[in-house]
């Protein structure tokens, strides 16, 4: 018979460990799992294996000091639930430990869970972290106004920098498209930007830059399979720009290839 003053597990999932073929770049404790009282150990196979090994290979030779490096990336990733009743139902909740993701290295310092501010934690950018450098809109003289951090738009008055402003200097062409999804034509006014990414690390040099070029496309009635629907139609989006080609040529293209 079940006892009924023994407390159960507070969690949604009864088993122990849980294996996933793939690779891993964590290894952090979390005071309680999602929704799972257990703390919970974020780990992979070959990691666990090294940490395990090292200190007794480091008896016979320094030469395993080179084995370090991969504690911090293995493959199998496992989640390890550690057998002590927490309390703590939260889906976020402290951790210690790091992680890596988004080329960016997040340090697990601690937190409160979910309801004081979930994890705690330090980042810290890798070299090749992708960063916005600029975003770059054609005016209707031929000439481009640079969106730098240093010369951000604002949202009113008329100044140059301004959206205001933008809005009535840049360079914009309206021509009639056909919605692919039912034949309709409705009119597309179109204007152009060019946007510019660095690593964060090498922002003085253009070198690494990665540059996409598109047209903006504003559109006077809904298209596409939702339009007329409670959730509407599209009326703009963006598509990019191939090398050589215009933007009227661009929007043509998207005519063909974009289905909404």
């Amino acid at each position: 018979m079940k006892n009924p003053f023994k407390r159960e597990y507070e969690t949604e999932y009864n088993r122990w460990v849980s294996f996933y073929p793939k690779f891993n770049t964590s290894l952090y404790v979390e005071k309680a799992g999602y929704f799972d009282e257990r703390p919970q150990v974020h780990t992979s196979v070959t990691q666990l294996i090294i940490m395990l090994l090292t200190p007794i290979l480091l008896f016979y030779s320094l030469w395993f000091l080179l084995l370090i490096p991969f504690m911090f990336i293995g493959w199998g990733a496992l989640y390890i639930y550690l057998p002590i009743k927490t309390g703590i139902q939260d889906c976020e909740s402290a951790a210690w430990g790091f992680n890596y993701h988004n080329d960016t290295i997040w340090i697990y310092i601690g937190g409160g869970g979910n309801f004081e501010g979930g994890k705690k934690w330090i980042t810290i950018d890798v070299p090749w972290h992708i960063d916005w450098y600029r975003t770059s809109t054609l005016l209707y003289d031929n000439t481009w106004f640079h969106e730098t951090k240093n010369n951000r738009k604002r949202w009113n008055g008329n100044n140059v920098g301004s959206y205001d402003w933008l809005e009535k200097n840049k360079w914009k062409e309206t021509h009639p498209y056909i919605d692919n999804y039912d034949g309709t034509q409705v009119n597309a006014t179109i204007s152009v930007e060019e946007r510019e990414w660095r690593p964060k690390w090498f922002k003085w040099t253009n070198l690494f830059a990665k540059v996409r070029k598109t047209i903006s496309v504003d559109f006077d009635k809904e298209v596409g399979s939702e339009k007329g629907s409670w959730k509407g139609g599209v009326l703009g989006c963006g598509y990019e720009l191939l090398p050589g080609e215009t933007p009227q040529q661009c929007l043509k293209r998207m005519e063909i290839e974009r289905k909404f």
